[in-house]
């Protein structure tokens, strides 16, 4: 996949961070602090340091891969955090700098004591280990190994190594100016790989004609990846420990010269945080325009890549991917040696004795050292237990958050909290929140409810409640005398009078800035699709058939080609719209379907490519949410297997009362053709069964009716038994329509009327074997519909519109509509 110019570009991306972080590493060898960088950093170094640090390769694949799903609304995780960020620079930095603290816990410390003190410092090392070190450097790992075909272990030993060479040597000081190098390197990169994306798909326009609208959606209440209430009330509560309150993050204002300089470097981050959408998420869009249907997609910035990246690029691309990491894992790594040399080290081991600079350095670099050789294995350990850990790294982040955001929110602004409410609501909220998170992702419920909310809607709920019980112990306990009650936030603004106006100034245009983002990708969402209009903008239904008069074909299954040349021809039902997994393979599931009539009967017939048949080639299994799926009866579950349903609206009305599919008489109906059961053969013997709704007895009656009948009637042929290339089935459906097809009042559809408008719809369902449908409900693999709305079920406004002629075709001029 790789060219030997890709690696000579990988080769000067390395030498290049190599050569920087060095530079400013023996610059910085004997006068200046590991953890601190001398208190000499400017603005702009640490507001990209920042940015860099939170921009990580699980960052990179999750958001890209969440765009290529759901689209835009992924972007609320980056454009809300310019608020947290604001409390970060306005309200928690001057306290930090005013205390001239270097970590989180000796704030705590300051605030709580020393047993506070002791829980937050392995809490703080914990959290580093698990998130920022291990898990970045799998995935990291992974994906190198990926492009390159390298082992796993070296690919991580490469990036811990490049990593860890600077960083032990020149600490912070080294890691800001380098994470600024990558910075600019991954915005370089991304905002290439986003330009070339737009140009294969053909700009913004041809972005908007193949996207649906709702991929622009910020603001969705119907979403289940990211509901919005879920999604308002959670969020702050990762948003304050995050980017707040975590050493990795906030070691970068501790080093800065001044208040002003920390806040100004803080801002940068904030603005920088308006890149992400359009050069992380955006690109995952543009790949789902240029290739929907992508199954996995973790794997989508990958595709992309070797897709559409020429030679150099993606070179290029992989150098963006390393830098993501090591602007993460080397703040991790300096994060890890600060704490645990500062918090650990010097109070225990040392015993709080004046250590020397010399001391301080050398237990720093080989905390450093140890740090990386820890991170090495706990990566190697993960890829045995990927599949869980990965989906459970990510989760567990909302599950940790609770406990400290609770801690500094109601430990800073009360002062009524003592320490033992502190210390033992943490420690309590700790076991809770990691329980609840474990449980969760595994979605054990021990039967007491159907479901866990979602996990930000959980971090709320847990956070409230550590929010009460923090209060509830400090209502019953007294103060210790190792508290240290904190000077007010008018206090420090009063003893800070640098805090420029300017810097509100700047916050108050990146809040006009986001509410105007916002306000335009509404607007772009509440658009009609561009492939949805007429040629004069006018809105044209979902999907448009028409039908004509045409030879009475042979009633007996079999599609051939003479009997339905002249029938209107609906092809490639690979790219319907998609109830469950999206289709990959044509060898999976296509076919065409053909409509016509002949003066008497309707007829449906569908040539279908199925590769594996639900109970004929595989074993007829049922679903943990359906077991008498099989039973011929109203319980039952009549599509659950291969086949088709048509669902005709005859007399085209739209409105319907909430949960109303059809109603399942003359008007409206849907009805299910199978190939491996029916309600004349019985179980094993392909043909017609009784459809939606169920639940009315008139609908199941009405249905039955039909089908003894002979009103609506369905023959099966399997591919096998016909000598033909490939596997499937083929089908022909025949409807009587002046007892199915009533298109107002006692008036039912006849050749002599002018053209009929009726409501249309199809699926073509594909059951495979249960894994093969993972995650999808009754593991359904494929659930294709002519018309509707992707991963929805469709209702009657959904469905497209049957146009039926009472004559033969005549010639036409081709359109985008099936009348050919």
């Amino acid at each position: 996949m790789l060219h030997s110019i890709d690696y000579y570009v990988i080769g000067i991306y390395i030498v290049l961070l190599m050569a920087v972080g060095l530079v400013v590493s023996m610059r910085q060898a004997k006068n200046s602090s590991l953890f601190v960088g001398d208190k000499s950093v400017g603005f702009t170094s640490i507001g990209m340091s920042i940015w860099g640090t939170n921009i990580g390769p699980s960052f990179l694949i999750a958001s890209f891969g969440a765009a290529y799903s759901s689209g835009m609304l992924i972007a609320n995780f980056e454009w809300f955090a310019w608020i947290f960020l604001l409390l970060l620079a306005m309200v928690f930095t001057p306290y930090y700098l005013s205390l001239n603290i270097t970590t989180i816990p000796q704030f705590i410390k300051r605030r709580f004591g020393d047993t506070m003190y002791r829980l937050l410092t392995a809490y703080s090392l914990l959290t580093i280990v698990i998130i920022w070190l291990g898990g970045g450097l799998y995935v990291g790992g992974l994906l190198f190994s990926q492009f390159t075909g390298w082992e796993l272990w070296a690919s991580i030993a490469l990036l811990l190594f490049v990593a860890t060479s600077f960083t032990v040597v020149g600490g912070l000081a080294a890691v800001i100016v380098t994470d600024a190098f990558q910075t600019i390197l991954m915005i370089v990169g991304m905002t290439a790989l986003t330009v070339i994306g737009l140009y294969e798909i053909g700009g913004i326009d041809g972005l908007m004609a193949k996207t649906p609208p709702d991929y622009w959606h910020l603001i969705d209440f119907d979403s289940e990846q990211v509901p919005w209430l879920a999604f308002v009330l959670g969020y702050p509560v990762m948003g304050v420990w995050f980017w707040c309150t975590d050493q990795t993050i906030v070691q970068r204002v501790f080093a800065a010269k001044d208040l002003p300089t920390a806040q100004k470097g803080v801002l940068l981050a904030g603005v920088l945080k308006i890149l992400p959408p359009f050069i992380f998420i955006l690109p995952g869009i543009i790949f789902f325009a240029l290739q929907p249907g992508l199954e996995n997609t973790d794997g989508a910035f990958l595709a992309m890549v070797t897709d559409y990246m020429p030679v150099g690029f993606r070179g290029l691309m992989i150098a963006v991917l390393m830098a993501a990491l090591i602007s993460t894992l080397d703040s991790g790594l300096n994060s890890f040696s600060t704490i645990f040399t500062l918090d650990f080290y010097e109070p225990v081991v040392a015993k709080n004795r004046k250590m020397s600079n010399k001391e301080t350095r050398m237990v720093g670099r080989i905390v450093t050292l140890v740090a990386s050789v820890l991170a090495f294995f706990w990566a190697l350990a993960m890829e045995n237990v990927a599949a869980n850990l990965f989906e459970l790294l990510q989760s567990l982040i909302a599950f940790l958050a609770p406990p400290l955001t609770t801690l500094f929110l109601v430990g800073l602004f009360w002062r009524r909290v003592t320490a033992a409410a502190a210390t033992y609501s943490f420690v309590i909220s700790c076991i809770a929140c990691i329980t609840v998170g474990v449980f969760s992702t595994q979605g054990q419920t021990f039967g007491l409810f159907e479901q866990w909310p979602h996990f930000l809607m959980l971090s709320f709920i847990l956070f409230v409640a550590s929010c009460a019980l923090t209060i509830l112990l400090s209502l019953v306990t007294t103060h210790s005398e190792q508290e240290e009650l904190l000077p007010s936030y008018k206090d420090l603004s009063t003893d800070n009078p640098n805090q420029s106006k300017s810097i509100w100034k700047g916050w108050l245009l990146l809040a006009v800035v986001m509410v105007a983002l916002y306000g335009v990708f509404e607007y772009l969402a509440a658009q009609p699709a561009k492939s949805d209009l007429a040629n004069d903008g006018s809105s044209l239904p979902a999907t448009e058939v028409h039908v004509y008069r045409g030879l009475t074909p042979t009633f007996d299954g079999f599609v051939e080609k003479d009997e339905y040349q002249d029938a209107t021809h609906i092809p490639n039902i690979h790219q319907w719209i998609a109830r469950f997994s999206p289709v990959l393979s044509k060898d999976d599931l296509t076919g065409s379907v053909y409509i016509k009539h002949d003066g008497n009967y309707l007829y449906f017939a569908f040539d279908i490519t199925d590769d594996l048949l639900y109970g004929i080639d595989t074993p007829r299994w049922l679903p943990e949410e359906y077991p008498n799926a099989h039973e011929l009866t109203r319980d039952g579950f009549p599509w659950f297997g291969d086949g088709v349903e048509v669902l005709i609206n005859a007399e085209n009305n739209t409105s319907y009362q909430e949960g109303e599919l059809n109603k399942g008489n003359s008007r409206s109906w849907q009805m299910v053709a199978s190939t491996h059961k029916s309600r004349l053969g019985g179980i094993g013997v392909a043909g017609l069964l009784e459809g939606e709704e169920r639940s009315m007895l008139s609908a199941w009656n009405n249905y039955q009716a039909w089908i003894l009948n002979q009103d609506i009637e369905a023959m099966v042929q399997l591919k096998r038994d016909q000598d033909r290339q490939g596997s499937g089935y083929t089908m022909e459906w025949r409807i009587r329509p002046e007892t199915t097809l009533e298109v107002s009042d006692g008036v039912f559809w006849s050749a002599d009327l002018e053209t009929t408008e009726m409501g249309l719809n199809i699926a073509i369902s594909d059951l495979d074997l249960p894994e093969d449908g993972h995650a999808n409900w009754g593991n359904f693999h494929h659930e294709n519909w002519l018309s509707g709305e992707r991963h929805k079920h469709t209702s009657l406004n959904q469905w497209g519109t049957m146009y039926l002629h009472g004559g033969v075709k005549k010639p036409v001029t081709k359109t985008n509509n099936y009348d050919e």
